[in-house]
């Protein structure tokens, strides 16, 4: 469970991907602390966590409410879903390629029909973006 927080983690795909940056010990514990409170939170099925964190995208209200909980947590959104810019950049490591960043934030500025589905398409949009090979891959999986 925990392996898939650090492997690839809701809030910091962009930026880890990006950046290639290693979480200090301090950053893991709080992204593992936020996704728990956010679980319980919601109630969503972590299952459904771990399908996304493979590119696999269910379309689940708690699934897309745990992800707004998450940013919200991070700070990259407000409470009506929308995108805090200025945090988003101010939290990219130094080695970050910066304007790529900031490029897939402003593809990736969608509108759902709530906040939970606004963030839930943002993220999705970050996560094609930045592992543009794992959605294929899962479907090639379920093929197979």
């Amino acid at each position: 469970m925990y392996g898939s927080v650090l492997k690839v983690s809701l809030v910091f795909a962009v930026i880890s991907v990006i950046s290639c940056q290693d979480f200090t010990e301090e950053q893991r514990k709080k992204i593992i602390q936020n996704r728990q409170d956010c679980i319980q939170e919601t109630k969503v099925n972590p299952e459904l966590i771990e399908k996304a964190d493979q590119g696999e995208f269910i379309d689940d209200q708690a699934l897309k409410c745990f992800t707004k909980c998450f940013y919200l947590k991070a700070g990259f959104v407000n409470d009506e879903g929308e995108v805090q810019k200025d945090v988003v950049e101010a939290k990219l490591p130094p080695q970050a390629d910066k304007k790529k960043a900031l490029e897939i934030v402003d593809k990736c500025a969608v509108k759902g029909k709530d906040a939970c589905e606004t963030v839930y398409l943002i993220h999705k949009c970050y996560f094609e973006h930045t592992h543009p090979d794992l959605p294929a891959k899962a479907e090639e999986e379920k093929k197979a």
